[in-house]
């Protein structure tokens, strides 16, 4: 019996080759590659269709000679792989662990701020009510300033007054000349410019007396009056605003 040839064919070596190429131990499929598009087919939508297909027919896809396979990639682009995308879930995690502390330190953070705002709207209405009592001390103290200052200048007019009335006591009240008629003119308008500006002169005479309006420099028996009024008035009071700026000098009955 004539021994048959057991070299190799070359369709032999070419099935050795491409078992040898698809070795798991060599090469490996990626599932998440996208399916490889041919130079002769620009639309990526043919197929080969297998021997007995009838024309027209779709190819199917689940046969592994009628589908396209995916690219091949070694082992080592395989582990590059998924060494990258275990990175980035490691940082995604670490990201996600420094929100959740910084959401949980989120009501902390809330209730201080809300002490703290508590705090600044409490001084704020201190200082609003402090600046408010301020305000009003000062312009009470101002109006007060004024009001001395005012007395202190009619007080110095009431001088004069007080020299005018005793000219015209020592005058004869039959003597009315030409000057005495001006002086007293003189004198008529200076009252009522001490009364536009508030000065009232203060009723003494007969008046019970009263050591807040009224001051004492002697005492008189007279029968005028009743004990403890005022019987005569050496100087008088005047007072400004309703405030007495000079008391009366009065002479009370005994």
């Amino acid at each position: 019996m004539k021994e048959k040839d057991t070299h190799p064919t070359d369709v032999d070596a070419a099935r050795d080759d491409a078992t040898a190429d698809d070795s798991p131990n060599e090469r490996v499929y990626d599932i998440d590659a996208p399916e490889p598009v041919s130079a002769g087919d620009p639309e990526g939508d043919r197929v080969e269709s297998a021997p007995g297909d009838a024309p027209g027919a779709e190819a199917d896809e689940s046969h592994p000679k009628r589908g396209r396979h995916p690219l091949k990639f070694s082992r080592r682009d395989v582990l590059d792989r998924f060494q990258e995308k275990n990175t980035v879930i490691a940082r995604l995690t670490k990201e996600k662990q420094a929100l959740e502390k910084q959401l949980a330190a989120l009501p902390a953070e809330l209730a201080a701020l809300e002490a703290q705002a508590k705090d600044f709207k409490d001084r704020w209405l201190r200082t609003a009510a402090e600046f408010e009592n301020y305000r009003k001390r000062s312009a009470k103290e101002w109006e007060l300033l004024k009001q001395q200052s005012k007395a202190e200048v009619i007080l110095e007019v009431l001088s004069s007054l007080d020299d005018f009335e005793r000219a015209f006591a020592a005058v004869e009240a039959t003597d009315e000349s030409e000057f005495v008629r001006g002086i007293r003119l003189i004198y008529n308008n200076l009252l009522q410019v001490l009364l536009k500006l508030g000065v009232e002169e203060l009723d003494a005479l007969g008046a019970p007396f009263d050591p807040n309006r009224h001051m004492a420099i002697g005492q008189i028996e007279t029968g005028e009056v009743a004990s403890g009024h005022v019987a005569q008035v050496a100087q008088k009071g005047y007072a400004l605003n309703g405030s007495v700026i000079r008391p009366a000098r009065v002479i009370v009955a005994k």
